[in-house]
């Protein structure tokens, strides 16, 4: 416990409040690894010894499994403990999240680049298959469900023939989330039109029950929530009695 911890300790300025985190098996950084703490009860001792010249906030994260950019990718922190090795093999690839480069999954925009060597080899099959299309999230092409804007398009194979269906089904129906159409939920405002088919016939029964109740978000009536505005309306029965 802390008292016991302060005894052995008694110079070390965190373990009044966060004496826990001394000797826990993890090795923390900043006041707890010092030798008044004892290089924080022993836990940064090995890690000390590795990388003598290693000074960061967490030292724990050296070695993770996950490349962690500025002060952890040097050479006193061995690049990382190793985890950005195949990372630093691009020197001029400055993006963010060093560690989603090479991870198995496309990356757009600025880790898709010839200087990130195309997210560490991760995005060569999309751009092969689809070189036109350029977006922040490839991963979403060939996911199962159909995106809108860009990823419908003929550059990205209508979604990786995700959309397909829909755009035969719904060839004038542009919206942002072609995959609430049909889902089973009634959406309001650019789905619940005739080019959209009633969103998908979700709509249907809502649209003979109120026609004139035109609201963004007809599930809301008659959830048991008194919803005001164009909810509160006799065309909307009232939020369908909730009001």
């Amino acid at each position: 416990d802390c008292v016991s911890m302060y005894a052995v300790f008694p110079n070390c300025d965190v373990v009044q409040h966060f004496g826990h985190k001394i000797g826990n098996g993890r090795c923390d950084g900043g006041k707890y690894n010092v030798e008044e703490c004892g290089w924080d009860g022993g836990d940064c001792i090995e890690f000390n010894e590795q990388y003598p010249n290693c000074v960061v906030d967490s030292p724990y994260e050296v070695g993770d499994g996950r490349c962690d950019g500025g002060e952890y990718n040097t050479e006193a922190c061995g690049w990382d403990g190793g985890d950005c090795l195949l990372f630093n093999r691009y020197p001029n690839c400055t993006v963010a999240g060093p560690s989603r480069i090479g991870d198995g999954d496309c990356d757009g925009e600025e880790y898709n680049t010839d200087e990130c060597g195309w997210d560490g080899g991760d995005c060569i099959e999309f751009n092969e298959e689809y070189p036109n299309c350029q977006l922040s999230k490839p991963s979403r092409i060939r996911d199962g469900d159909c995106d809108g804007g860009r990823y419908n398009s003929e550059d990205c194979g209508w979604d990786g023939g995700d959309c397909i269906e829909f755009n035969e089904n719904y060839p004038n129906c542009n919206v942002s989330d072609p995959s609430r159409i049909g889902d089973g939920d009634c959406d309001g405002g650019e789905y619940n039109t005739e080019e959209c088919g009633w969103d998908g016939e979700d709509c249907i029964e809502y649209n003979e029950k109120y026609p004139g109740c035109h609201v963004d978000r007809p599930k809301s009536i008659g959830d048991g929530k008194c919803d005001g505005g164009d909810y509160n309306t006799e065309e909307c029965g009232w939020d369908e009695g909730d009001c």
